[in-house]
């Protein structure tokens, strides 16, 4: 089972748009997951059992976990890349 954490800068709706995303892609992927969504100001408090970060903006923080940042499943633009690192990381 993968831990992986979506975090946005102030509010949920943006991790929600980005976690319904990561959810279509790891379920089309056959991996076993949980998602937990948090603030960016949160991430310190939930990242310790995280497989993988994804944040809607880019964090220069560095966790100790792979952090993909989410904003191209906003946007439209590098959605594929994006979707192929999340694979590649969770299938480690």
């Amino acid at each position: 089972m993968k831990n992986v954490i979506v975090a946005c800068g102030g509010g949920i709706a943006t991790s929600t748009i980005i976690a319904d995303k990561v959810r279509a892609v790891l379920d089309e992927a056959n991996i076993e997951y949980t998602i937990t969504q948090c603030t960016l100001s949160e991430l310190t408090y939930e990242v310790s059992s995280a497989d993988l970060i994804v944040t809607s903006m880019k964090v220069e923080t560095d966790f100790g976990v792979p952090n993909v940042l989410g904003a191209p499943f906003l946007t439209g633009l590098g959605e594929e890349e994006t979707k192929e690192k999340i694979i590649e990381i969770l299938s480690r």
